[in-house]
């Protein structure tokens, strides 16, 4: 009877072991699936900060067209308001 639980107790044992690696070995893995997460996290943040800079740069680019094409109009309406009023002037209307 002893023999079986000493035998019963080494199989445990055994598998306690085995067991024991298995947990080591996962928590390897977890390790470094939370430091390439970390990297992945870190490399986002970067493409991130890099689209603001590469998308401010024609923002700021339209911004100042739109501007320059109100003046443009409006200039252009002055100037055809100019030339409407000549023409009234010289009698061509």
């Amino acid at each position: 009877m002893e023999e079986q639980i000493v035998k019963i107790l080494h199989q445990i044992n055994g598998k306690l072991d085995a067991q024991s690696g298995v947990q080591k070995e996962q928590g390897v893995i977890l390790s470094v699936l939370k430091s390439g997460q970390e990297i992945l996290k870190a490399e986002i943040n970067e493409l991130r900060l890099q689209n603001a800079k590469d998308f401010g740069e024609p923002k700021e680019r339209i911004d100042t067209q739109e501007v320059s094409m109100e003046l443009l109009e409006k200039e252009t309406w002055s100037k055809k308001k100019e030339i409407h009023r000549i023409q009234k002037v010289l009698g061509m209307m």
